[in-house]
């Protein structure tokens, strides 16, 4: 008699160890740095909300990395970025969508910031998308995944 398996939880458990094994390459001080470089502008339209948007925007950055390094393997086997970018271009859509959605919120004003917010996000993320494919390209070349 064999053991029954169940394969969702078998890949819950994959999933929440790849995730441990790659934040570690992750620095919380490279993301607020970004965080800094990126966002005080828009901070400053919400000062009472400001620890809220650092947070929700680490929060992002996680995602966005966690997004990357799961493309890792595509740039091992020899695709360029871009072409892997493409692989995850909905699910990072639908991140970015999120994310210019909670800035809209705390800072709905004229349309013309909301089109620099809105590049500002994207940029925010792909950065940190990149961020994560790279550092788990390292980890592959390094055979540490």
């Amino acid at each position: 008699m064999g053991i029954v398996m169940d394969f969702q939880e078998r890949q819950r458990h994959k999933q929440l160890d790849f995730e441990r094994r790659v934040l570690q390459d992750l620095s919380l001080e490279k993301i607020e740095a970004s965080i800094h470089n990126r966002f005080d502008h828009y901070m400053a339209l919400v000062p009472s909300s400001a620890q809220t948007a650092r947070d929700m925007c680490a929060e992002y950055a996680l995602e966005a990395f966690l997004l990357g390094s799961s493309m890792g393997r595509f740039g091992f086997y020899g695709e360029d970025t871009e072409n892997v970018f493409q692989r995850s271009v909905l699910p990072f859509e639908a991140l970015h969508g999120d994310f210019f959605d909670f800035w809209l919120f705390w800072s709905a004003s004229d349309p013309a910031a909301a089109t620099g917010l809105q590049e500002a996000c994207e940029r925010y993320l792909y950065t940190w998308w990149k961020e994560g494919f790279e550092a788990s390209l390292r980890r592959w070349r390094m055979k540490l995944h």
